[in-house]
């Protein structure tokens, strides 16, 4: 089968289409997929580019892709028949299931769903991994700050990414919280209630402008989502007791462990230690700080699911390559690497 995929770790330019063994079903839990599309995330790249490198499974060539669209080809023994063949299923495959960049892939069937009816392959390709993420930051903060998220002050930056729209719509429509403050360069603010719907972000902060952080009153914010490495100089706007969670930056404490479970000790212990240095600055606003990292999920892709077709979530597709187009899909693959990634998730389309 082709595949995205690279012979050594390095950028984008770098990868290839390459002709590599088609996936079967081995394990009992394994679904096989024909990919109609899948989307890239920065994590891809990030790891791709070496990040984990011997502590994260994985062997050369390096297949690309965490996201997928596509259709259920065949099932293992104890995959429920819910999920049969022919049916069209999303996922966020696990490490050791990436590369859905290619005509075919395993998914196990706890990170395997149906789609939203109400999506195309290409909506639905673009939508897992970051949905995923936003959905479960925002389900252990509303588990962590008392009385939950509802009516509260929330702050989540670079609102028009791929986790930022996801988590402006679910913190506003979904935990029903009180105040979402987000951040946006000048030409997407005109174009974030046509993306995602009016009234999910109540004070945006033009960062190209301003600093959010002189301009977020201090002393405000219940909840931050630290998407993009901003927590630290933001400490001052939170209120006493106020919790941060990141999924930005070096990982630390449980999500070293779900994360490089096969990481050894010294370099555990160096995270080990970065985390309860950025912890105790914390600490010292009274604000809780923790690393978050995302868990493949059936069942919270179904959630999703349920939310996208009652029209509470959209998906935001930015650009789209043709499968066959390597040039169009290292350019995409470079752009989001830049930090640079323009408005939605790039996907890869992979139908005829």
């Amino acid at each position: 089968m082709r595949s995205l995929a690279t012979k050594q770790y390095g950028k984008p330019d770098g990868f290839e289409i390459l002709d590599l063994p088609q996936p079967e079903v081995k394990n009992p839990d394994d679904v096989l997929i024909k990919v109609k599309a899948a989307s890239i995330n920065p994590i891809d790249l990030h790891v791709a580019n070496g990040l984990g490198k011997g502590y994260i499974p994985g062997s050369l060539p390096f297949k690309i892709g965490y996201d997928v669209c596509g259709t259920v080809v065949a099932t293992g023994s104890e995959v429920s028949s819910d999920v049969k063949q022919g049916d069209e299923v999303w996922a966020r495959v696990p490490e050791q299931y990436r590369g859905t960049a290619s005509e075919y892939v395993i998914s196990p069937a706890v990170a395997t769903a149906h789609t939203p009816s109400s999506l195309s392959h290409l909506e639905s390709a673009s939508m897992p991994l970051v949905s995923l993420t936003a959905l479960q930051v925002l389900d252990k903060a509303n588990d962590i700050i008392e009385g939950g998220l509802e009516g509260k002050t929330l702050y989540i930056p670079a609102g028009l990414s791929g986790v930022g729209s996801a988590a402006l719509q679910l913190a506003k429509r979904i935990f029903k919280a009180g105040k979402v403050i987000t951040t946006l360069s000048t030409g997407k603010i005109a174009k974030i209630d046509g993306l995602i719907g009016e009234g999910v972000a109540d004070q945006i902060v033009d960062y190209t402008k301003e600093d959010p952080a002189k301009v977020i009153p201090a002393g405000s914010v219940d909840f931050m989502f630290d998407i993009t490495g901003q927590a630290m100089p933001s400490l001052h706007l939170m209120k006493k007791n106020g919790l941060i969670l990141t999924i930005n930056g070096v990982p630390f404490g449980e999500s070293v462990k779900q994360r490089l479970p096969n990481l050894p000790l010294i370099p555990r212990l160096i995270l080990g230690t970065y985390g309860t240095v950025v912890q105790f600055r914390a600490s010292r606003w009274s604000v809780k700080y923790l690393h978050v990292f995302v868990q493949p999920s059936a069942e919270d892709l179904t959630r999703l699911r349920g939310w996208v077709e009652q029209g509470l979530i959209k998906p935001v597709v930015g650009k789209v390559a043709k499968f066959e187009d390597i040039k169009a899909i290292r350019e995409g693959c470079l752009e989001i690497a830049s930090g640079k990634g323009g408005i939605g998730k790039f996907v890869i389309d992979l139908e005829a």
